[in-house]
């Protein structure tokens, strides 16, 4: 007797995260984004690049190539930290760190 047998499969659907922006409130980068990458990235990232020590983490991740305004989710900084390499990245600063680029990346 020949019996078959199939397989079946769950496939991950990638949640896509949707931001409002708020032209009253925005993120800051100096209050919020930056003090997450001094306690949590600085250790490997003070000599390597990004360099994310403060006072030049921004000019860092904007000249070099880390931030993109039109696709805030393809931002290399922000697929870094949903890859494994922002693993003690919370998920609210991970959600903090893309409102800030969706916003345009200012340096405030």
């Amino acid at each position: 007797m020949i019996g078959l047998v199939a397989c079946e499969y769950d496939y991950i659907v990638e949640e896509v995260i949707i931001i409002d922006p708020d032209p009253v409130n925005p993120i800051s980068f100096s209050t919020q984004i930056e003090p997450i990458f001094q306690s949590k990235f600085v250790g490997c990232h003070d000599t390597r690049n990004p360099i994310l020590v403060t006072g030049s983490a921004f000019a860092n991740l904007t000249n070099g190539g880390y931030i993109n305004i039109a696709n805030p989710q393809e931002s290399e900084i922000y697929e870094r930290s949903t890859d494994g390499h922002g693993q003690n990245m919370s998920s609210q600063e991970r959600l903090l760190l893309l409102t800030w680029i969706t916003e345009g990346a200012k340096d405030n």
